[in-house]
């Protein structure tokens, strides 16, 4: 079966809503709306000024279209609506991160979207159909699931579009990039005599929506903490004292016989080829800075034979995530992107 390069979905989270278009978008909420008065309140009184009701600010832009905090703002409201009567209660790294995934996501959605349109490639109408039958099948049927959406405070137009983009997206993708996924004999042989699975620790120090001024301070305690750990200090100590990641500190960092094609390339490389017990000097990815020590690592034990069908999805898994990281990082250049977080101070 033919896996997915993505499947990126509202349908998922929910949350997000953006138009493209390289010029302002409309406000998105009436004013003395709850909405407004809701946003109006973060802005002047909690210091949020980057979500004032009544102005949008650029998150990301390219040389096609721009992401605007009014394109995030009413899926933070129905995420954040609860807090209607305190808004001061809100996280506030909460707050940031969704709005950088929000904009992250849908720039990435607009991206590729692009290339569909001048490679003439769309989803039919059938397509997108079949796929919102399958929703409705999910959900207790099509009133349950409009009623769903309309909680979120979307509408179901809406969500055709959303499935319709998506599908679009899918489509050009597997016609852009699986000539791109062969896999031969030597290549299942090469994966056969690698190692199998890894086990490290490590210690998550978050950048993702951080200003250039914070993300410098962050790597300066990174690099502390880094000076510790290479001075034998106690790493998983260490990592439950100042790791963010949340599924693995309290663990002391430790991830356990994970696989190829499960972390992010940067991650990866790092735990499968650092020397055993070794620790990693600082290792970016999107979601901030990491210091990794490797524990342990396995080699298959089981025939050829036995698990070549199985090496197969792995090399393709594994294949497909670099290849579409690397084909977005190549349009992201060609299309000018930039983004603007330092806007959250």
């Amino acid at each position: 079966m033919k896996k997915a390069f993505v499947l990126l979905s509202v349908l998922s989270i929910m949350v997000f809503i953006t138009a493209c278009g390289t010029k302002s978008p409309d406000a998105p909420f009436e004013q003395g709306s709850e909405q407004y008065t809701f946003f109006k309140t973060l802005s002047d009184s909690l210091g949020y000024t980057y979500l004032n009701p009544e102005k949008a600010t650029a998150l990301i832009t390219t040389k096609d279209f721009s992401v605007w905090t009014f394109d995030i703002m009413p899926g933070l409201y129905a995420r954040f609506s609860r807090f209607q009567s305190d808004p001061g209660k809100i996280p506030a790294d909460q707050m940031k991160s969704l709005l950088t995934q929000g904009a992250e996501g849908e720039a990435q959605k607009k991206l590729l979207l692009v290339k569909a349109e001048k490679a003439g490639v769309s989803a039919s109408d059938s397509t997108v159909n079949e796929q919102l039958e399958k929703y409705y099948a999910s959900r207790g049927g099509e009133e349950a699931f409009i009623k769903l959406v309309e909680q979120q405070g979307f509408t179901i137009d809406f969500v055709k579009a959303d499935i319709r983009d998506q599908m679009t997206v899918q489509s050009f993708l597997d016609k852009e990039l699986e000539p791109k996924m062969a896999i031969n004999d030597e290549d299942l042989q090469a994966a056969y005599g690698n190692d199998k699975t890894a086990t490290v620790q490590h210690i998550l120090f978050m950048t993702q929506g951080k200003s250039d001024e914070e993300k410098a301070e962050i790597r300066k305690k990174a690099e502390e903490v880094l000076a510790r750990a290479k001075a034998n200090e106690d790493f998983g100590a260490l990592a439950k004292e100042f790791s963010e990641d949340p599924g693995s500190k309290d663990k002391g960092g430790l991830y356990e016989d994970f696989g190829r094609g499960r972390m992010v390339k940067s991650f990866e490389d790092a735990s499968f080829t650092l020397p055993i017990g070794s620790i990693s000097d600082l290792v970016d990815t999107v979601y901030g800075v990491h210091i990794i020590k490797v524990i342990e690592r396995k080699k298959e034990t089981r025939p050829f034979d036995e698990i070549k069908e199985e090496l197969r999805g792995q090399i393709e898994q594994t294949k497909r995530r670099d290849v579409f990281e690397g084909y977005l990082e190549e349009i992201k250049e060609e299309s000018n992107y930039q983004e603007h977080f330092e806007i959250f101070g």
